[in-house]
């Protein structure tokens, strides 16, 4: 397994402290990790020359995008024209994942109808394929809360589709059969936490148990380092980086 890291965990400091197309060369200095995610958010402006920048300051600094996280449109909502408008949405930002060179992309579930959702994502996935870009689904909110709904859509959309199972994200009683039920199908894994206690220890849920199911499945992609606390961003992630190499010494930055 391989370290990366999101820009989501360094959410109070991307194009405040430092631009997006900075946040590659400040993953690597700060945190010698080499892969990050970049969420679609913290990319305001997504021509081409903001893209290129993106890409170039990246390839300098030695950091590739592995994921995009796309938190744009509802795919599930009855609503056709509004549907048809939102997956064309995401149909451009599987286009920005693939200029940046990202083998995967995110998309939501939305909370609508379940059909909808696999009807869309069966869609997204096949779009993403022509483009190089595999479509994943993370236990996110909406339609995806649930371990059934994960279930079906995971059966249904076809073979372009991936998960990014979050171990903080399902409720306490589906944590750990969501996570065993995802991971085979992982292109990503977001190694989530949210805030330390004063003597450096989390806690707020089996956070080694969570690691052990993704070693158990076999995973050797990208463990995603996602600090959600709301303490400082910088100390939460390496905190997150030092308990996971403490558990596992093997993985690499």
């Amino acid at each position: 397994m391989q370290f990366a890291i999101s820009s989501w965990s360094m959410r109070s400091h991307i194009n405040k402290d430092f631009p997006v197309q900075e946040f590659g060369s400040h993953v690597k200095a700060s945190f010698g990790v080499g892969a990050v995610e970049v969420c679609q958010m913290h990319i305001p402006t997504p021509d081409a020359r903001r893209l290129d920048q993106i890409v170039g300051n990246y390839q300098a600094a030695g950091v590739r995008v592995v994921n995009v996280p796309i938190d744009v449109g509802d795919i599930s909502q009855s609503d056709d024209v509004k549907r048809e408008h939102d997956l064309r949405l995401i149909e451009f930002w599987i286009d920005v994942a693939a200029y940046l060179g990202s083998p995967a992309a995110r998309v939501n579930s939305g909370s609508g109808d379940l059909q909808t959702a696999i009807d869309s994502y069966t869609r997204l996935a096949s779009y993403g394929e022509k483009a190089g870009v595999r479509l994943v689904l993370e236990n996110h909110g909406g339609l995806s809360a649930d371990l059934e709904n994960v279930r079906t859509l995971m059966e249904s959309a076809g073979p372009n589709f991936g998960t990014c199972p979050d171990f903080g994200n399902f409720p306490e009683e589906q944590r750990y059969d969501g996570l065993a039920m995802m991971v085979p199908r992982a292109a990503m894994v977001h190694a989530k936490t949210y805030d330390f206690d004063a003597n450096g220890n989390f806690d707020d849920f089996d956070f080694p148990r969570c690691l052990q199911i993704v070693k158990d499945a076999g995973y050797a992609g990208y463990l995603s380092v996602e600090f959600e606390g709301d303490g400082d961003q910088t100390q939460g992630v390496q905190q997150t980086i030092d308990l996971l190499r403490k558990l596992d010494p093997s993985i690499a930055a």
